[in-house]
């Protein structure tokens, strides 16, 4: 998986993790974070630059994903998805 694109970002105490290969396109993480999150033109999940959203907004997108293609650190322990 060292191959796996990933887009890394901090945003308050979580660092956001969209891992692109896992990405389907379900576009759920849009419709709960749309401030945060969108479709490249590969339709592929990517962060919008300078987007943002409340923490509890954003776990709930990393956790409406059916693919597990956002990850949520708090420091170095990851958070979601669990282990």
């Amino acid at each position: 998986m060292s191959d796996d694109k990933k887009l890394v970002r901090t945003i308050g105490k979580y660092k956001v993790v969209v891992v692109q290969s896992k990405c389907i396109a379900a576009a759920s993480c849009i419709a709960i974070s749309p401030t945060l999150f969108k479709l490249n033109e590969q339709n592929l999940a990517e962060m919008i630059e300078e987007g943002s959203d409340e923490l509890d907004n954003i776990m709930l997108a990393a956790q409406s994903c059916p693919t597990g293609a956002i990850e949520i650190y708090e420091g170095e322990a990851r958070v979601w998805p669990p282990l």
